[in-house]
This record gives C-alpha cells, structure tokens and sequence, in this order.
C-alpha cells in the first residue's frame, strides 16, 4: 500500500518489500495517471491496481496497457457486475471482486460468489476483503477463484506477518472442517 491519506502507507513501503522479496509485489494505489505506473516499476512493483470504480473504462483500458508496455501485469479490481461488464479489457491480468460494498463497507464473500462465473477463464480470479477471522464458504477452487488478496487488515496489525499467519491457519481449519 502506497497510498498516504487511505491507507497510511509510502512508497518507502515497496521499495522496501522489494529488497526483502523475491514474489511478485503489488503496488495497492489509486492510479489514475500514467506516472503513478512509472513510479511503481521504479519502486519495484510488479503489479498495479486498476479499480473499476474509479476509472472511465478508456482509461482503465489505456492505462492497463502502458503498464503492460513496461513489463508489468495488471489487476482490476471490481465490486459488482456492472463495473465487470464495462471494464473487462484484454490488457488485464488479474481480476478481483471485492467484497467489502463502497456504499455500505460491509463484507459479504457472496459478491465473489456471484461474479466469478461472469469472469471469463482466461483471467486468473481473487476475491478480495475477506471477513476476519475469515467465516465459513466454499474453497477457492470449487467456487472457480485461484485464491484471494487481504492487506489492509493485516497492516493494521503491529505485527502483520503474525496476523496474516493466524489467518490462514483458521482457513485451513474452516477447509478441514467445514462445520
């Protein structure tokens, strides 16, 4: 997370997750100008956030496609099918429904539910904002989703390795028994 006013983090952040990581590095901001790609390639990102809802989709769409000119890959992020159905573009990598509804910040993993079969297969799936501790629903894979992004709970955390450990220990325990 690069973003100062929201999320309280720098772009000192990624710079230094990349010194310490070799996995591919997101840079979580609200990009609206191509610049900000230009930034997060020289911090070291190798992934950008495009959020459906803050973008006309001629701009999603060229901005995704200046980050794939340099190198990088591009998720999108969605809260419901319309902003699915009018930012699709093939520039994008990643799709990601986020879960938490901006008109009301409640968390519901059935908007993941709901989009995943409208995301054709040729874009890897998350889902994003998951409850914590995370609640009882279907595996990933079942439901057609390869996995899920969480960040802005676990850095709220004083120790956010030791939250994001805890977290997937309860997921793994909801996988084995799914009361």
């Amino acid at each position: 997370m690069t973003d100062e006013k929201f999320f309280g983090g720098h772009a000192d952040d990624l710079r230094e997750a990349r010194r310490f990581n070799f996995c591919p590095i997101l840079r979580k901001d609200f990009i609206i100008d191509p610049y900000q790609i230009i930034e997060a390639k020289s911090m070291g990102a190798d992934v950008i956030l495009l959020i459906a809802a803050a973008l006309e989709p001629n701009t999603l769409r060229e901005l995704a496609r200046f980050a794939k000119s340099l190198g990088l890959e591009v998720l999108m992020e969605v809260h419901d099918a319309e902003e699915l159905e009018r930012s699709l573009c093939p520039e994008l990598d990643v799709v990601g429904v986020n879960n938490r509804s901006l008109k009301t910040f409640e968390v519901s993993l059935q908007t993941s539910h709901a989009l995943v079969s409208q995301i054709p297969d040729s874009f890897v799936k998350i889902s994003e904002t998951w409850p914590t501790p995370p609640r009882r629903s279907p595996r990933t894979s079942r439901g057609g989703l390869s996995g899920f992004l969480i960040g802005e709970r676990f850095m709220q955390s004083s120790r956010p390795h030791q939250a994001a450990y805890n977290f997937m220990q309860a997921y793994r325990k909801l996988l084995k028994h799914p009361a």
